[in-house]
């Protein structure tokens, strides 16, 4: 048997839908709003009997595979692996002990993020604190934000009390090992926010200090190092939530704390993430590229924070993606703003400039030199705009800062033309290769008419048309083949999920209605195949005529005029049948 059937056998496509989107009973179907477009009235069903769902308002449909590729933007492979898990079903690609070290790992981190979970209920001072940033117990319980209490051996003893080896704890960065002195806790008197996964398993932590004793006093943030299962590269705070939320938004809220994400997931801003000890990675920007071309980034804007903002816009360039910048009130980062006024935090998500736009009014504000200009343009600018995979909105930059400088657009194309990126702004990176969407696929006007038959053919209602075999006449008029035995041939998966559509689709429908509908169907098919005849018999005629050739002139201009006579009389007939 199949990794796929063993998988089938073991979900229900039901419930792996449901733990992504709210759904509701509708009569041997579910349905809910959609979780790929932003709809009001549900659209979006699901037949546990058939074991598909179908969405009407974005087209996409299939079985509980691609739903978690459409759902997640990943290959078949990766919703194989997230599925298994799920199904508890061995896909062999690690031995037993990798796989059992593995999952011994993560029990360790769910663990002690509970033991964590539990010192901050107890601890009034820390929930106040977080109650008085603006977080609500909702958000705080919904991340997991728990406390590590100001002990040298809290953590070490009660993981030891649940018999995890010390290597194990170790490994996933809970416990440092000083000669001499044994096992210590790498996190003391912080309040912890665990850092999670795109599948919402706690990889790490991220710590921030809470005490007034100065000799405690540290980093401010201190964050798991990276081991087996937390690399820094490629965890984004927040993703596992704001992943669906980015595609129906249409961009990327990328801020720096995880306050930040929180204040900003809890105002309804749920497309927000955070990167974590380190800058935007390529690995970063695949993760919001499956979802989003667009980021808006709201960073620090001291000299520290305007470096990484560079940094982080160069990487996005290089991928094709486009970057705006959110602008704050001086002295205020994203949590504070929120916190502050949620209709401020709005203005603001709202005003985001174009980076160039940005760094052209920040430089503007300072009344600079016509070489501090030039200086930003040549030095600043233009890696920018050489990392801008479109030539056109290259252009447009470069016009735009033809005018700042109060110069010829000429002149600035040709100094763009001469510029070469430093070793720092030209980093190579790898564009990550577009899988093909077939589940967005819409059916052709052929797969639509053989559907309809099969549906006609399952429900029992061919023998109710008044001249099937007007229909079947025109079938083979225009596919040259047979209906019947195309219908057989159809993959049966595939004719299930669409009679599952068609069902849905047209359940409310009279029967009188099908075969105006499957005509319909057979002749927009033909309209369309006349429509690309059309376009080549005029180039023909064009053709002959330029070269003087009367006959095949007359010929090809006879040939047109009766390919849309036939296209009138077909349309005639969907409007008389």
């Amino acid at each position: 048997m199949k990794n796929t059937d063993i998988i089938k056998d073991k979900l229900n496509i039901l419930d792996v839908v449901s733990s992504y989107v709210k759904l509701e009973k509708a009569g041997k179907t579910y349905k809910g709003k959609s979780p790929f477009t932003n709809e009001k009235t549900p659209s979006f069903f699901v037949s546990p009997e058939k074991g598909f769902f179908y969405c009407f308002s974005s087209g996409k449909g299939g079985d509980m595979f691609t739903f978690v590729q459409d759902i997640e933007r990943v290959e078949f492979k990766d919703a194989l692996v997230i599925l298994a898990e799920k199904a508890g079903v061995d896909l062999g690609t690690f031995s037993v002990e990798d796989q059992s070290q593995e999952q011994l790992r993560y029990k360790i981190l769910d663990d002690i993020t509970k033991w964590y979970e539990v010192h901050l209920r107890k601890n009034s001072d820390v929930v106040n604190y977080l109650l008085g940033r603006g977080l609500t117990k909702d958000t705080i319980i919904e991340f997991r934000v728990g406390f590590a209490l100001d002990d040298w051996r809290d953590c070490y003893n009660y993981l030891k009390s649940r018999k995890y080896a010390d290597a194990d704890v170790e490994a996933v960065g809970m416990i440092i090992k000083k000669e001499g002195s044994g096992h210590y806790d790498r996190f003391r008197s912080r309040v912890m926010f665990p850092l999670f996964d795109s599948r919402g398993r706690v990889v790490g932590f991220s710590g921030r200090i809470f005490t007034d004793d100065p000799e405690q006093q540290g980093a401010k943030y201190i964050n798991s190092p990276e081991g087996p299962l937390f690399d820094k590269s490629k965890v984004l705070y927040g993703y596992h939530t704001a992943k669906t939320a980015m595609a129906k938004a249409g961009s990327c809220i990328l801020v720096e704390g995880q306050l930040d994400v929180l204040m900003a997931q809890q105002a309804g801003y749920v497309n927000t993430v955070a990167i974590s000890g380190t800058g935007l990675t390529d690995d970063h920007i695949t993760m919001i590229k499956r979802f989003t071309d667009t980021i808006l980034l709201a960073l620090d804007s001291d000299k520290a924070g305007i470096k990484a903002t560079r940094r982080s816009v160069l990487a996005a360039y290089r991928h094709g993606m486009s970057v705006n910048i959110i602008s704050m009130p001086e002295g205020m980062d994203p949590a504070d703003t929120i916190a502050h006024s949620k209709e401020q935090w709005d203005v603001c998500v709202s005003d985001a400039k174009d980076y160039v736009d940005y760094r052209l009014e920040m430089v503007n504000k300072q009344n600079p030199s016509f070489e501090e200009k030039q200086t930003l343009v040549t030095k600043d600018l233009f890696p920018f705009v050489y990392h801008m995979q479109s030539a056109v909105i290259q252009d447009r930059i470069l016009q735009k800062l033809s005018l700042f400088l109060g110069v010829s657009v000429d002149s600035v194309r040709n100094d763009f033309k001469n510029f070469k990126p430093d070793s720092d702004d030209a980093i190579e990176y790898t564009t990550q290769l577009k899988t093909q969407d077939q589940s967005s696929k819409i059916m052709s006007s052929h797969d639509e008419t053989l559907y309809f038959y099969a549906y006609l053919k399952d429900k029992g209602l061919l023998e109710n048309f008044s001249d099937m075999k007007k229909i079947t006449d025109l079938y083979k008029q225009v596919y040259d083949s047979d209906l019947d035995a195309d219908h057989d041939s159809i993959d049966e998966t595939l004719k299930n999920m669409q009679l599952f559509i068609l069902e849905e689709r047209y359940k409310d429908s009279s029967e009188a209605s099908f075969e105006r509908l499957l005509l319909t169907a057979i002749v927009e098919e033909r309209v369309r195949q006349m429509g690309t005849e059309s376009m080549k018999l005029l180039e023909t005629i064009r053709l002959m005529e330029s070269k003087g050739e009367i006959e095949e002139f007359k010929k090809s201009l006879q040939e047109h005029q009766a390919l849309l006579l036939e296209k009138t009389t077909l349309m005639d007939s969907i409007h008389t049948n």
